[in-house]
């Protein structure tokens, strides 16, 4: 089952940068991520902790700590408290089986590559970049 939380994570940062300006509380971040405000404090809380966003704990509203230009989807995807990687093979095959071990062997090989791979390109996609193609979306829906 895939984690949605760099999305979430993501989505906090484009809000904010769209409705600059604006109070923000986490209920509102809440109602766009279709979640609860004590989730979005958390999530908040993660973007605080990898220096991505400040705020300030019973004052509503927060600001990214660098322009969005400079701060990259995978600066966010570090900010995961997790060392987890995108793909996992599983280990726990038979080691009865020649297939079952030799093969997460050879899966974790293309992973790690596929792990490149995604890191590299995620590097290239920007905050700003994000926020641009949201207000172009936007703009379409409300022609």
């Amino acid at each position: 089952m895939a984690n949605n939380r760099l999305s979430d994570l993501l989505q906090i940062l484009v809000y904010l940068e769209i409705h600059h300006g604006e109070v923000i509380t986490s209920e509102r971040l809440a109602s766009s991520l279709n979640s609860n405000p004590s989730l979005v404090r958390q999530m908040i809380g993660q973007l605080r902790k990898a220096e991505l966003l400040c705020s300030r704990r019973g004052v509503a509203g927060a600001t990214l700590t660098r322009s969005p230009e400079e701060i990259t989807v995978y600066d966010v995807y570090k900010a995961i408290d997790s060392e987890d990687t995108l793909l996992k093979v599983d280990y726990r095959t038979s080691q009865e089986c020649s297939v079952g071990i030799a093969f997460p062997n050879v899966l974790e090989k293309h992973y790690q590559k596929i792990q490149i791979e995604a890191e590299s390109q995620m590097k290239q996609i920007t905050i700003a970049q994000l926020v641009a193609e949201t207000k172009d979306d936007i703009a379409q829906h409300v022609e």
